[in-house]
């Protein structure tokens, strides 16, 4: 494990917190893999797991925010308990009130906290390939500032676990669609990597958690305010939900953040 975060276990379930956010007094967490734990909707494990998950944050059901996640670039500002039809195609909130947890979904898929320690205001926020592309996470750090008056400075960023440049194998059209969409950075060739032939096509490896990190450090984020767990869903896939390894029945993790 690294050294940023801390491993869990209580109420039955397994799940790891980021350091720095402990020593900052945010309650958080990013569920690993557990029998009988499972926060895909419509499931035979969702209800008990979300019962778990609000035991760890000492919250009730209902003051828990799960947006219905479509691989967009929408981000909601929430200030009070939303219903859930106000949450549909939403892969981002951000809140500054003490009442509310924020959740996200992922299954490979980036997951970021975002937290400001002087506007005292948190985001949760998914991005997989689509959501990168779309540069979600980017436009969340924007809306901090300009609905919270947040500086990028002062806002850190968390990278829970996702698949990484050393699984994440596209084709060659996700391949020229990332070139083309970053080629304004110049730099590529450090996050696309030539792969094997496999059946006759050409593989390439994107690294999607570097352009975030370039892409936020660009936004005004400090290089040591983006802090990463380092793992890769794949290469621990013993332990963190991973549609690549799991197939079409995957499960899914939950990351959850309270003020």
């Amino acid at each position: 494990m690294s050294d940023k975060i801390v491993y869990k276990k209580e109420y039955g379930i397994e799940y790891i917190q980021f350091k720095k956010l402990l020593e900052l007094g945010v309650n958080h967490c990013y569920t690993l893999m557990n029998d009988n734990i499972d926060f895909t909707t419509g499931n035979q494990y969702e209800n008990e797991s979300l019962e778990k998950i609000c035991k760890i944050l000492n919250i009730n059901k209902n003051q828990l925010l799960i947006p219905k996640q479509s691989h967009t670039d929408n981000v909601k500002c929430v200030n009070s308990l939303t219903s859930q039809d106000e949450l549909i195609d939403v892969d981002g909130l951000i809140t500054d009130k003490g009442e509310i947890a924020i959740a996200s979904k992922n299954a490979d898929c980036i997951l970021f906290f975002f937290y400001d320690p002087f506007k005292n205001v948190i985001a949760n926020v998914h991005s997989g390939w689509k959501g990168t592309f779309k540069k979600i996470a980017e436009k969340t750090v924007i809306k901090m500032m300009n609905n919270y008056n947040c500086n990028a400075k002062d806002i850190l960023c968390f990278i829970n676990p996702s698949i990484r440049k050393c699984h994440f194998e596209v084709d060659v059209d996700v391949k020229e669609l990332c070139e083309e969409i970053f080629k304004f950075t110049k730099r590529t060739d450090e996050f696309i990597k030539l792969g094997e032939e496999k059946e006759g096509k050409q593989k390439y490896y994107i690294d999607t958690v570097l352009i975030n990190r370039i892409l936020l450090e660009d936004t005004g984020l400090l290089p040591e305010n983006i802090i990463d767990c380092n793992l890769c869903s794949v290469c621990n896939k013993d332990i963190i939900a991973s549609a690549r390894v799991q197939g079409k029945k995957f499960k899914r993790a939950m990351s959850a953040i309270i003020l």
